[in-house]
């Protein structure tokens, strides 16, 4: 697999959601992790540290844009796609503004799931190829 696996955090109210996502997650060779609202999603980021989470925007407990600027401090890295049912031209700019990445409406088609996971993949692999490069490059300037 040319890809990265990536450590997916999905959350949402609706069990269907959280199940059909993180059963296609999972199929796709991601590994992933389930909340049903935000305040649970960020007690489980802070242990499971995901590299993509997927933040619907009306829960209970804490919504989405709650959890949004919480995860946002707690993971400043993690790429943060905001989900709804209602996708009004003033939620996704506050989504954009407030830190998301991305922004799907439901229901969402899994081709457009697949194409953002591998965009976020395709990054992190880049990400961890520098990191190793730059680690050599430390190392070669400091001969003396």
């Amino acid at each position: 697999m040319d890809r990265e696996m990536l450590r997916v955090l999905v959350v949402d109210d609706h069990p269907e959601v959280r199940d059909t996502l993180e059963a296609f997650l999972v199929a796709e060779g991601h590994l992933a992790l389930v909340a049903k609202n935000g305040r649970r999603a960020v007690e489980v980021a802070a242990h499971f540290r995901p590299d993509v989470i997927f933040l619907d925007v009306k829960m209970p407990v804490l919504d989405g844009f709650g959890a949004l600027g919480e995860l946002r401090q707690l993971l400043p890295e993690a790429e943060i796609v905001m989900m709804t049912a209602y996708p009004e031209m003033e939620t996704i700019n506050r989504a954009f503004k407030e830190g998301a990445v991305g922004f799907l409406g439901k229901p969402f088609d899994m081709a457009a799931i697949r194409a953002v996971l591998r965009e976020f993949s395709t990054r992190k692999k880049a990400a961890v190829f520098l990191q190793g490069a730059t680690g050599g490059v430390r190392g070669a300037g400091s001969a003396g």
